[in-house]
């Protein structure tokens, strides 16, 4: 594994394989563009523990309640991202939260181009 980094506030672990396709297409040391669903940034305790090398600390600025679920809205340094968490837990804006990247489900885009890198 990997750092990469994001908007020079956060280090992650990039898993091997997504490692060797970036080396591969010549992406090692170039600004590129992480891209991850909500659905695929985790609040669950056991995934937390089990992703430490992705989790990070940030502050809820909108929650909305979809009924089994609930949508956050949050920065990341300057990056405005969404996380679908389980809406068994109440959250407000303000709120700080732990979360976690699954990097296995992690896309990369050239900054230049935008396409998905493969």
């Amino acid at each position: 594994e990997t750092d990469f980094v994001i908007d020079n506030s956060l280090k992650v672990k990039v898993t091997e394989g997504k490692m060797k396709m970036l080396r591969e297409q010549g992406y090692v040391n170039k600004e590129i563009v992480l891209g991850i669903r909500p659905e695929d940034i985790h609040d669950e305790l056991l995934f937390l523990e089990a992703s430490q090398s992705t989790a990070f600390t940030t502050k809820i600025e909108v929650a909305e309640l979809l009924g089994a679920e609930s949508i956050l809205y949050m920065k990341l340094g300057d990056q405005d991202f969404a996380a679908r968490v389980d809406a068994r837990h109440t959250f407000s804006p303000g709120d700080q939260i732990k979360l976690a990247f699954d990097m296995n489900k992690a896309h990369f885009f050239d900054s230049q181009t935008e396409q998905r890198i493969r």
